[in-house]
């Protein structure tokens, strides 16, 4: 595997971002905020839309706020990384894990279908937080396994 199309946003969004760049991935970007258009600016990697993709060997989203349409969903090719997967599907779950003062985590990466959320999970790390009270206060315990997560991920694909 050799050509990813990365979309993403926020911290985390750069955080996969960059790791794909380090382990020597062709990536082509479909940036869907500053944070990571930026950084693709730093690295010098060419930004796409899902019209002009062309041709790859696998999709990773992770932060990003749109539902893929069905029509670009190639089976096996597509991926989302998930916080939480297990416990809050959908839009946000970090808010929910938050609201719920919950303390068992985790971050999926699942191949992406039709139903959102639903495809079926590729890698499950799991950990524990303490009680937190805002998203930063999570992620900063989450970064790690960000990384774990995508690292076993690729791994097994």
């Amino acid at each position: 595997m050799k050509n990813i199309i990365f979309y993403g946003r926020t911290q985390m969004g750069m955080v996969i971002l960059t790791y794909l760049v380090a382990k020597g991935y062709g990536v082509k970007v479909i940036p869907e905020d500053d944070l990571v258009r930026t950084l693709c600016g730093y690295f010098n990697l060419e930004t796409v839309t899902l019209d002009t993709m062309g041709e790859f060997d696998l999709f990773i989203s992770c932060h990003g706020e749109r539902i893929i349409p069905e029509k670009y969903l190639i089976p096996g090719k597509f991926i989302n990384m998930h916080s939480c997967l297990w416990k809050y599907k959908g839009k946000d779950p970090i808010r929910r894990y938050i609201d719920n003062k919950d303390t068992d985590a985790s971050i999926e990466s699942h191949f992406m279908v039709k139903e959102i959320d639903a495809g079926e999970v590729i890698t499950r790390v799991l950990f524990k937080t303490p009680v937190v009270d805002s998203y930063g206060d999570y992620f900063n315990i989450a970064l790690p396994y960000y990384f774990q997560c995508i690292d076993e991920t690729l791994k097994k694909l």
